[in-house]
């Protein structure tokens, strides 16, 4: 054991177990931080400063991959235990958890209530703050942000700071709740947050329909007001629900509100589309897709550019997932890239992403082929102003060294 975990672990006591070298995301870990409350959280926030010994920030870990590297931490802080007591206001529809919730406990926790949680990003261990933290998305809801009425976060100098709070309300300055959601656990550290929730549907009907072969005629199907869920299929990524479609690629929409609504608009895609009714697990199986594959990328354009977009990334040996209400696409590719090969696939994304306005980051790639790349997409002119953001917020650069935010 060094000299400075020995002394960190003196310092911290039982939040602080050293160990073996680890090996995660390039880093060798000689430490696991897991502090109980965010009062602790801050403290060993605090500690890490003083030391200046970087720290790998890791939820329920779904997402590790979704970075540059190698990470330059010598410790873990492990954010699981950050559970404080959960709030429900079933009269406002407004909710208080703690960061190291999973999103499982968290609905679990609103069963049998008229609300919903918002957030249904891929990988059952995700905790809430993880999924802030990365702005993992899913494919029922929009970006987590706009859940976010109020975090609690812990600063790298050991401050506690809250940003808005319970209610939703009209005041002045920024709103810097949004800059942490995003920002991956470089800016500091999420210990809470207050949620706007969501009622639960009256009604939910899910239907498959062969994918239009008109891009405008697929947008318009995907814009009914009641569809959730809609979201463009390539077969190999899902073989079952292609075969439902009777189609090589499938539409694949979930439609939710009151009954009139729902049946309506049920009623006109069995007509314009072809569709046919679907099982309820089709959103469950959209879900797992998204969070699968060894390479895989996400491309945001406006929704008019998703079809180029996408004809442009299959062109390249993509496989795609596309959502058309949102302008987002999923690229997977094989996983067996070497070096080089990863490369043009990161250029064909790069390019189809460009040619469409929009942008692309990875969401999960091997460390090998990670490494010494950047992976957060076409940063440009606002690499310099998160620099400044992150010495401003992180001057020692303790949280998550070399992952790639405020980072060249």
């Amino acid at each position: 054991m060094s000299d400075a975990i020995a002394a960190l672990a003196r310092e911290l006591g039982a939040i602080c177990t050293p160990h073996a070298p680890l090996a995660l995301e390039g880093a060798q870990l000689e430490a696991t931080l897991r502090p109980r409350s965010e009062v602790e959280c801050a403290a060993v926030l605090a500690a890490l400063s003083r030391a200046k010994l970087g720290a790998l920030i890791t939820g329920g870990g779904t997402k590790l991959a979704a970075a540059n590297a190698p990470c330059r931490a010598r410790v873990r802080l492990d954010t699981t235990a950050l559970r404080d007591a959960s709030e429900i206001d079933l009269d406002e529809g407004v909710a208080r958890f703690g960061a190291g919730e999973t999103l499982a406990e968290i609905e679990t926790q609103l069963a049998g209530s008229i609300w919903q949680l918002p957030l249904d990003a891929p990988g059952a261990s995700g905790t809430l703050g993880g999924v802030l933290a990365s702005a993992a998305l899913g494919p029922r809801f929009g970006h987590p942000r706009d859940v976010v009425l109020g975090l609690r976060v812990a600063l790298a100098s050991g401050e506690l700071v809250k940003t808005g709070g319970r209610v939703v309300k009209n005041v002045t300055g920024y709103d810097l709740g949004k800059l942490f959601v995003g920002s991956n656990g470089a800016l500091g550290v999420i210990t809470a947050a207050w949620l706007r929730l969501r009622p639960r549907a009256e009604r939910v009907e899910t239907l498959i329909a062969p994918a239009p072969g008109d891009a405008a005629l697929s947008l318009a199907a995907v814009r009914a007001p009641s569809a959730r869920v809609a979201a463009l299929v390539d077969d190999a990524l899902a073989p079952e629900l292609s075969a439902l479609a009777r189609a090589p690629r499938s539409l694949a929409i979930e439609l939710a509100g009151d009954d009139a609504a729902v049946a309506a608009d049920r009623a006109a895609l069995l007509a314009k589309l072809g569709a046919a009714p679907a099982p309820a697990d089709v959103v469950a199986r959209l879900r797992e897709i998204q969070g699968s594959g060894e390479i895989r990328l996400r491309v945001a354009v406006l929704p008019t550019g998703l079809d180029a977009a996408c004809r442009a990334l299959a062109v390249a040996g993509a496989r795609t997932l596309a959502f058309p209400a949102r302008g987002i696409a999923y690229a997977f590719f094989a996983g067996s890239a070497n070096d080089a090969a990863f490369g043009a696939q990161l250029s064909a994304v790069t390019d189809a992403a460009r040619g469409a306005g929009g942008a692309w980051k990875l969401e999960a790639a091997p460390l090998a082929l990670r490494s010494g790349r950047e992976v957060l997409g076409d940063r440009g002119g606002a690499l310099p102003l998160q620099c400044a953001v992150k010495r401003a917020y992180d001057p020692g650069n303790v949280l998550n060294p070399g992952r790639g935010f405020g980072e060249p």
